[in-house]
């Protein structure tokens, strides 16, 4: 049995309900059954309430009054825009680096650049990544930017770098990228590279969700758009 702290949060329910979706023990239409979520990880139905609700506001469930909570198959816009969205922020980071960023912090995004390029695994790889995106915010003295990053969910459970393919060549060529654009004060370049890597790895979760038949692909459409 799958087991939590008793007082985990509805948080870390909606992380694990978020699992079984993308592992496939929960398939679209599927109703979600709090007891037995409950009863698999020893908490109350308070948290796990809390989580269905996180998750329909997410779009991962519809609950239908007097029904209960159903499982939705993920549209292959909703991942896009959520990648876009991801792109759109740390975009706007990185020009706050370029218009508020001083030596010192650019010295600091450089380290952590030179930490993600010579990780070689995905467990190493994520944390230098992790401590790279926390250098662009500490250079970017934008604290409502680091608010909103904190609050966005993650679409795919677990270390993104295991679970999707070429993210992990993905993400460094764009980290070295975003970084040359920085240090040449390139800010719109910066940008640029950023929006374009986040929706190359939306491209990746598409892919990788439809080929567990977790997104709705329309019939005659691509899982990966152009």
């Amino acid at each position: 049995m799958a087991t939590v702290d008793r007082r985990s949060s509805g948080d870390q329910v909606a992380a694990h309900i978020r699992r079984m979706v993308f592992d496939g023990e929960l398939r679209p239409g599927d109703r979600v059954r709090q007891d037995e979520i409950a009863d698999q990880l020893g908490v109350s139905r308070i948290p796990v309430r809390e989580a269905i609700i996180a998750l329909d506001r997410e779009g991962w469930v519809t609950i239908e009054p007097h029904r209960g909570a159903y499982v939705n198959g993920l549209d292959p816009a909703y991942v896009h825009d959520h990648y876009e969205l991801f792109g759109e922020l740390f975009g706007l980071m990185a020009r706050r680096v370029v218009e508020r960023g001083d030596a010192a912090g650019l010295a600091d995004l450089g380290a952590a650049a030179e930490a993600v390029a010579t990780a070689t695994d995905p467990e190493a790889f994520n944390r230098a990544n992790v401590a790279y995106l926390a250098a662009l915010n500490r250079a970017a003295r934008a604290p409502r930017l680091t608010s909103v990053a904190r609050v966005m969910t993650s679409i795919v459970p677990g270390n993104f770098f295991v679970e999707v393919p070429g993210a992990m060549a993905t993400q460094r060529a764009a980290v070295a990228a975003v970084t040359a654009s920085l240090v040449a004060g390139d800010a719109d370049g910066a940008v640029d590279r950023f929006r374009t890597a986040l929706a190359r790895q939306g491209d990746a979760v598409v892919a990788l969700l439809a080929s567990r038949d977790v997104v709705t692909v329309p019939s005659g459409a691509s899982p990966v758009a152009g």
